[in-house]
């Protein structure tokens, strides 16, 4: 594809070298949607030149004049006379009448460029941010929808005919390449969390207890563990070792093993599940901060979607990423709010019972 869009900026700007008096209507490609800072600083200079007031044969001359005042020194020297008549060549622009074409094309291309980089940001952030650093981690993925809803308004500032044009739908779905493996897993963490709401069920009230899910957990017996604890509790059911294996076989997932349910009861440590599933709640939440960026990179490098549908595939990528973020900031506000509660007001005294007077009367 990169090949591609080099020709097709190419063909833009040897469009409108060509017929520098369409430029006017050409405003809705930025200059840093080209791939090349040269060709990004010639499409910025041919956009200050007033070829309303050129003749077009000394268009060639006010061109190489406004080439020679921009600053940095390595694009001036790219951006020669040789060069420039090379890019007015036909060869290089089939059809400068097709410029709004080839336009578009480049404006996708940078688009898909975008989320690719979009992508590898979040992975970035995911590996190097530290389990207490999620929520900081997290707002990433909201600047990413942020840049995502710029890209789409973008596109939709190209003429309709360009759209029409290039925002076709893919023939097959697309799907991206799955990762081979986690980027975060604390399975110590999970355990420590099981263990201890085995030991002391209670805590499962605990708002960082209740703000997980069985996905959360990397080590499939240990969601299923929870997931069946969790059922027991909003029963109001019973919670020990039998109780839950008994759930967990009704449960989708593998079978919950003697060996694992027999270390969960050996380990168990009352008052500690509050920390330890904060651990697996953020270690996860970046997992899939990890996989989201994932996602939006291998969507990137899909030719087959068009700018609207690979800014809605990245969207659709990110939502897990927005659930967590929401699911963390409740669980830290929770105990918060109830803090802030005003105190109770004191029970009313009962009223002392008749047959009490009737006892001391007759004293």
């Amino acid at each position: 594809m990169k090949k591609l869009t080099l020709k097709a900026e190419e063909a833009l700007l040897g469009g409108m070298l060509h017929h520098p008096e369409a430029l006017p209507s050409m405003r809705w490609i930025p200059p840093g949607t080209f791939s090349r800072p040269d060709y990004a600083a010639l499409w910025q200079t041919l956009h200050t030149i007033d070829f309303a007031k050129v003749a077009p044969s000394d268009v060639p001359t006010a061109v190489t004049a406004a080439v020679a005042k921009i600053q940095e020194q390595g694009i001036r020297q790219t951006l020669t006379p040789s060069r420039l008549a090379s890019l007015a060549n036909r060869s290089v622009c089939p059809n400068p009448r097709t410029a709004p074409l080839y336009g578009g094309m480049v404006l996708e291309a940078a688009i898909h460029r975008a989320v690719e980089h979009a992508g590898e940001q979040l992975r970035d952030t995911a590996r190097q941010a530290e389990v207490d650093q999620a929520l900081r981690a997290l707002e990433q993925a909201d600047k990413t929808g942020q840049r995502l809803a710029q890209l789409d308004k973008a596109w939709r500032n190209a003429p309709e005919t360009v759209r029409n044009l290039l925002d076709t739908q893919p023939v097959e779905p697309v799907t991206p390449v799955p990762r081979t493996e986690r980027a975060r897993v604390d399975v110590q963490a999970e355990g420590e969390t099981l263990a201890s709401l085995l030991y002391e069920p209670r805590q499962l009230r605990e708002p960082e207890v209740r703000a997980l899910q069985d996905r959360d957990f990397s080590h499939p017996q240990l969601a299923v563990a929870y997931e069946a604890m969790r059922t027991l509790d909003e029963r109001h059911a019973p919670i020990d070792p039998l109780t839950v294996a008994w759930e967990a076989q009704r449960l989708p997932g593998p079978n919950l093993s003697n060996q694992v349910l027999a270390e969960l009861q050996e380990a168990g440590m009352g008052g500690t599940a509050a920390y330890t599933a904060k651990q697996v709640l953020h270690t996860a939440a970046l997992d899939r901060l990890d996989a989201a960026g994932h996602d939006l990179r291998n969507y990137a490098r899909h030719p087959a979607l068009a700018p609207s549908a690979l800014v809605d595939h990245a969207g659709q990528a990110l939502e897990p990423v927005h659930a967590d973020h929401q699911r963390i900031q409740h669980a830290e506000r929770e105990p918060e709010l109830a803090s802030d509660k005003e105190p109770a007001p004191p029970a009313p005294v009962p009223a002392p019972e008749a047959h009490t007077y009737e006892h001391e009367m007759e004293m």
